[in-house]
């Protein structure tokens, strides 16, 4: 059942993974919107098959060598043939001339290996490739180029780092080759985060930082991980050296904040959050969460600026009106809570908050009973276990003299944790009273 609720704790989602100008950062979840979103990419090259043992073995006795991963763009038509069998020819060809090997390695995709050579080298070649190919076709391919000895990867870390890179390569479009580098294992760590390996994505992102530790997304993407993991001082650490690399950039003060409101410091999340203010208006989250934070606080009309600032970025947000209605409401403002109300039930229709705070105000203005009735009903369906809900009900009830149904409603509210001892003894006197008045007629 969709959410009937504000965005009240932070969870993963809740940090930014993208800021404005990072780069491509591929297959990332993104917090709770659209920012930054990645071009749109073919199905993954990475992981690659393992090659056939021949291939493997032969590896074994060479110091040093260029791999390719070479794949057909989509906007090739599937049934040419033609250009398949020219592709692999081109490939063959130059195996043969730097004696290396070409294989097919998967559907659509080729490994070519060239012994000895660099990554510029095996550019060259690959662009030799494509040279050859386009004199007599209009299709293309992609390639994804790595080296060997890098870092402290296996040779045959160097064959899945090639893909790594074809990858990366197709964010760009048809036609593209890319370099193994960091990014192509920012892009690599992202696969792993969406699957939930997060083990694996912090081993990428680790060793993205060792081919370019100042890339200040990595450092970013890492500390989201580590604070997965539990790793909070980890995670501090990451975004701290992602600050220190750009003080002008608002994710990692930002997810710092995120970091104390899971620590249960929500005045240090607050600073935080008003210092990514400062570097960056444009984010939602960002404003969501000092309005959401100033609400908690009671901080009714300090709030309302930053929630109306998160709506004129996304105005689909329906916490962001429930809360906005929220404030309203609760400085007496009863005319713009019910229009926050109403945009947000019409965003959710089941926001149980908006519905029950409408049917309240609703009350309020002298509506029909009926139809406030009918809206605190709604939320308690759908929050059966919130106190306040149940609250607002029994006083609908209570009031338009439904005294049995309000005593049920007043008691799961007290049992809840919203004491009505009160007004349940109220009840009950005036239901006491009524049945002895019925004796006594008898």
């Amino acid at each position: 059942m969709p959410s009937s609720s504000p965005e009240t704790h932070a969870d993963p989602q809740s940090f930014l993974r993208t800021g404005p100008g990072s780069g491509l950062h591929a297959h990332a979840p993104q917090a709770t919107g659209t920012r930054n979103a990645p071009l749109e990419a073919p199905a993954t090259a990475f992981p690659a098959p393992v090659p056939p043992d021949e291939i493997t073995i032969r590896l074994q006795g060479w110091p040093d060598f260029a791999a390719l991963a070479v794949r057909i763009d989509p906007t090739a038509g599937e049934a040419n043939g033609a250009f398949a069998d020219g592709l692999w020819r081109s490939l063959q060809s130059m195996a043969a001339q730097h004696s290396g090997i070409s294989f097919d390695w998967a559907a659509g995709l080729y490994g070519l290996v060239l012994p000895g050579l660099n990554a510029h080298e095996a550019a060259t070649a690959a662009q030799q490739i494509q040279t050859e190919l386009g004199r007599s076709f209009q299709d293309s391919i992609s390639v994804g180029i790595s080296t060997f000895p890098q870092l402290d990867f296996s040779n045959l870390d160097a064959l899945q780092n090639a893909c790594k890179a074809l990858d990366h390569a197709a964010f760009y479009g048809p036609g593209h080759m890319v370099a193994f580098d960091a990014v192509s294992l920012n892009i690599s760590g992202d696969y792993f985060y969406q699957e939930g390996r997060l083990e694996a994505a912090i081993t990428e992102y680790r060793a993205a930082l060792g081919l370019d530790p100042n890339h200040v997304n990595i450092h970013n993407s890492l500390g989201i991980c580590l604070a997965q993991t539990e790793d909070r001082d980890g995670a501090r650490a990451a975004f701290e050296d992602a600050r220190r690399l750009d003080p002008n950039e608002a994710m990692a003060p930002y997810n710092l904040g995120v970091l104390c409101l899971l620590d249960k410091k929500p005045e240090r999340a607050l600073e935080w959050f008003q210092q990514a203010y400062a570097l960056d208006t444009r984010t939602f989250e960002i404003p969501f969460q000092i309005g959401k934070l100033l609400s908690e606080q009671k901080a009714w009309a300090e709030a309302i600026p930053y929630l109306e600032k998160a709506i004129q970025i996304r105005a689909a947000s329906g916490p962001a009106h429930t809360l906005l209605g929220r404030c309203h409401a609760s400085l007496g403002q009863t005319h713009p809570a019910i229009a926050a109300y109403q945009r947000a039930v019409k965003i959710n229709p089941y926001d149980a908050a908006a519905l029950s705070a409408l049917g309240s105000l609703y009350d309020v203005k002298g509506e029909n009973p009926e139809i406030c009735v009918t809206f605190c009903r709604q939320s308690v369906a759908l929050s059966p276990d919130n106190g306040l809900y149940r609250l607002r009900l029994a006083r609908l009830y209570h009031k338009h003299n439904q005294l049995e149904r309000a005593l049920a409603e007043y008691e799961s509210a007290t049992a809840l944790g919203c004491d009505a001892s009160h007004q349940i003894a109220d009840i009950q006197e005036q239901l006491s009273s009524a049945s002895k008045g019925e004796q006594c007629c008898a």
